[in-house]
């Protein structure tokens, strides 16, 4: 039932952004049909995560940073949303491990590495957890890039090609190796917020 009611939601949000803000999706297809996959995102808006879920055909699972789940009626909205919190001062095992049995079951991970909004064209530095995540998972990744969403105009929502982060995949990484594996998840979603 919550899984229809995620459908409808997204359907209607779809055609909010493209009556009011004449959303342009390029790349839809990219998103592979089946299995654990993560999106990963750059984050200039609140628009983003609701803008996200409209536009994919799988639904989209998003950590969310825990302050959200305070309020009643926000709780509710994340409850429908099948989001999960997040303890965003600390190293949240708890959400790590949920996330990982979200890849597991065959599902769509929604990341925002930066872990927090940051202003249209200044990509900031991506969270270790993110990366982390990225690499331990072991699921292809989508990079997104979102444009325009505080600008006159369009908005943009640019979807790449799936890659992996199998060239980091042992088990203890030296910081050069984090370094070089946040570089080239950030690297595909700059191509994309470029393209």
């Amino acid at each position: 039932m919550k899984r229809l009611i995620y459908h409808f939601i997204s359907g209607t949000l779809y055609l909010v952004f493209k009556l009011f803000y004449r959303v342009k999706v390029n790349g839809r297809d990219n998103l592979p049909k089946s299995g654990g996959v993560i999106v990963v995102s750059n984050h200039i808006s609140n628009y983003d995560p609701p803008l996200l879920a409209a536009v994919f055909k799988r639904p989209l699972r998003f950590m969310a940073k825990k302050e959200l789940f305070e309020k009643a009626i926000m709780r509710f909205v994340l409850y429908l949303a099948d989001a999960f919190p997040v303890d965003r001062d600390k190293n949240d095992i708890r959400a790590v491990k949920t996330a990982l049995t979200i890849l597991k079951n065959g599902e769509v991970l929604g990341l925002f590495p930066e872990g927090t909004r940051r202003p249209e064209g200044k990509p900031g530095n991506l969270k270790a957890g993110s990366v982390m995540l990225a690499v331990k998972s072991g699921v292809p990744i989508v990079p997104v890039g979102i444009k325009n969403v505080k600008r006159k105009g369009r908005i943009t929502v640019n979807i790449g090609e799936k890659f992996n982060m199998k060239k980091f995949s042992k088990k203890k990484l030296s910081k050069k190796e984090r370094e070089e594996a946040a570089d080239l998840i950030k690297e595909k979603i700059v191509n994309q917020i470029n393209y």
